[in-house]
């Protein structure tokens, strides 16, 4: 028994047999059994965890996207090159893309909202509407305050919009069907000024409906602090409306005067009562009436 025991101790710590238990032990953790580098199979082996747990292909995902986007922000092909720009009239096309401040810009950056606003801060643009196109296209639609009176004060005609903002002095002789409003108060006036709306709508009103409705042609418009708006005609006479309140009845008792012939020279439709009078001479507007 005792020879028994002592030879499988012998046999169990024999060189072969520890070397097999140390070379199986080896392989259930993954190294080598000659006991050489490790580097290898650990960088393979890691590899593969990538590759299984999509890591790997998230990053290339992440590199080519960051590429692309750097193109894309970067790349001149992606800049407003190119603007079309609608409804300009007193203002050119260059000077619109100008102030929009666009061109050359990176697409992506151009914030439409903020360059409207850019737009409307000309005295001559009423609104703007920016739309942008890939890869390089933009276009600007514009409308402007339209010059639809003239101004005049002193000796120098005002470019005027429908709101009453003055737009700037006017550079020509205004044609046969422009209307020139005769200012007696104000010295001059200056671009961004506003001139009272209510005479405004008042001498539109006027030159749309007198020759419509009465058959007059007024000769010249005119306001003055102190009467208002008034009217004079070809013949010399001045007709005073003062302000834009109850035009109805104004022409209506200026269209029986004129029905029945009456004569006048000055004619004042601001009372309830109107008051004229016939002159010898036509009445100068500038000396006050009693």
């Amino acid at each position: 028994m005792l020879r028994l025991n002592r030879y499988r101790s012998m046999d169990y710590n024999a060189p072969n047999t520890r070397q097999r238990i140390a070379a199986r032990r080896l392989a259930r953790q993954g190294r080598p059994a000659d006991g050489g580098s490790q580097v290898r199979p650990d960088v393979r082996r890691a590899s593969l965890n990538w590759l299984r747990s999509g890591r790997l292909l998230s990053l290339l995902i992440f590199l080519v996207s960051m590429g692309i986007l750097t193109y894309l922000f970067t790349a001149e092909r992606y800049s407003v090159q190119q603007i079309t720009v609608e409804g300009e009239g007193a203002l050119k096309a260059d000077q619109v893309i100008a102030l929009s401040g666009i061109l050359g810009q990176p697409i992506w950056f151009v914030g439409t909202a903020e360059t409207e606003a850019r737009l409307r801060k000309n005295p001559y643009v009423e609104s703007a509407r920016v739309e942008l196109a890939l890869p390089d296209h933009a276009v600007i639609r514009v409308i402007e305050r339209r010059p639809e009176v003239r101004w005049q004060a002193g000796s120098i005609q005002y470019l005027v919009d429908g709101q009453g903002q003055v737009l700037a002095a006017a550079q020509e002789q205004a044609k046969p069907d422009v209307l020139v409003v005769i200012d007696r108060t104000t010295p001059e006036l200056k671009p961004g000024d506003r001139i009272d709306t209510d005479a405004l709508n008042l001498t539109r009103a006027l030159a749309l409906r007198l020759p419509v409705e009465l058959a007059l042609t007024p000769a010249q418009i005119g306001w003055d602090f102190g009467l208002g708006v008034y009217v004079r005609l070809t013949t010399g006479q001045t007709i005073v409306f003062g302000q834009n309140t109850e035009l109805d009845r104004k022409l209506a008792i200026l269209g029986t005067l004129l029905k029945d012939k009456t004569s006048f020279t000055y004619l004042d439709l601001r009372p309830s009562s109107p008051f004229y009078q016939q002159d010898q001479r036509p009445t100068d507007i500038s000396q006050p009436q009693p």
